[in-house]
């Protein structure tokens, strides 16, 4: 089972989308709306417990393997448990599936503010405690084992951790007055995952990644072959290597599904790292093309209906 996390700003976009093939995709959650305006509505209860959190909306999609049959009440099961092993075991959430497709999954849509307290879920190791949560559950239902990503990333030291921990701790009890900062590696990482989450070729994983600041350099021999991979932010630089395997040349395109076409790309990669001004330009060219495919499906559903 694969599983994706985001984190956004607005209920209503994501659930207008969600919904858009048919409102029947709604199976289940603890909230009373049965369309996109009711749960947005509902969801306001969270997010006036706390106003002044900006991405209240916890959005994760878990997909099952080809050969795994989930049901429609197993798959509940799955989501309620996830949920409840994220942290997620006093908030509002609704559970939409979609299953007329060869990927059969599921969409979760959680306010990330708790009932009881008003506070956010601590979303710390967030992407390490999915894999370990999804890999759980696997082997309680009897799902197909899928190989965590955490084997191929490279896991905070203990020091790091017990570190985390302790500031965490100070911060929920007033002790202190900001969230505990993330290490470097762990940001990087965490920007790769999300960076690569819909698949991106390699050149548009560079961009969004100089957008936010993250220095990428990339080798390549006469021939145009890959020498590797590094990263740096905030003046510290990592190889693909340091940061685990998942994040190598061939790493992200094995284990993050980035698209690597060495004819297209290489002469691409070699413009983007000599002249990083040119990443807001690729990202927003795709964004401009993602629009024309979205208004095109649009056409042709609406041709359908007629």
């Amino acid at each position: 089972m694969i599983g994706k996390q985001k984190k956004g700003r607005g209920f209503r976009g994501l659930l207008d989308y969600l919904e858009q093939d048919s409102p029947d995709t709604l199976v289940g959650g603890n909230m009373f709306g049965e369309n996109a305006r009711e749960l947005t509505k509902e969801f306001k209860i969270s997010r006036q417990l706390n106003p002044e959190v900006e991405r209240a909306v916890y959005h994760v999609s878990l997909s099952a393997a080809p050969d795994d049959y989930i049901d429609e009440e197993l798959w509940k099961e799955i989501a309620h448990k996830y949920l409840d092993n994220m942290g997620f075991d006093c908030n509002q959430y609704a559970i939409y599936r979609h299953s007329n497709t060869d990927n059969d999954h599921i969409h979760i849509v959680a306010s990330r503010i708790r009932l009881d307290t008003g506070k956010v879920v601590h979303d710390g190791w967030d992407y390490l405690r999915s894999e370990k949560v999804l890999r759980e559950i696997e082997k309680e239902y009897g799902l197909f084992q899928v190989k965590s990503r955490e084997k191929q990333q490279k896991a905070p030291s203990t020091g790091q951790i017990k570190r985390i921990e302790r500031e965490q701790f100070e911060y929920d009890n007033g002790l202190r007055q900001t969230p505990p900062e993330k290490p470097i590696k762990q940001k990087l990482q965490q920007a790769i995952n999300k960076a690569t989450l819909d698949n991106p070729t390699l050149p548009l994983m560079i961009a969004r990644l100089q957008i936010q600041g993250i220095e990428v350099k990339a080798g390549f021999t006469r021939n145009g072959k890959s020498k590797g991979i590094s990263y740096c932010m905030d003046s510290q630089a990592f190889s693909g290597t340091n940061l685990g395997a998942a994040y190598t040349f061939n790493g992200l395109q094995k284990h993050l599904g980035v698209d690597y076409q060495e004819e297209r790309d290489s002469e691409p990669i070699k413009k983007l790292i000599s002249n990083p001004n040119l990443a807001l330009e690729i990202a927003q060219r795709y964004h401009q093309q993602q629009q024309q495919l979205e208004k095109q499906k649009k056409r042709r559903r609406g041709d359908i209906e007629r």
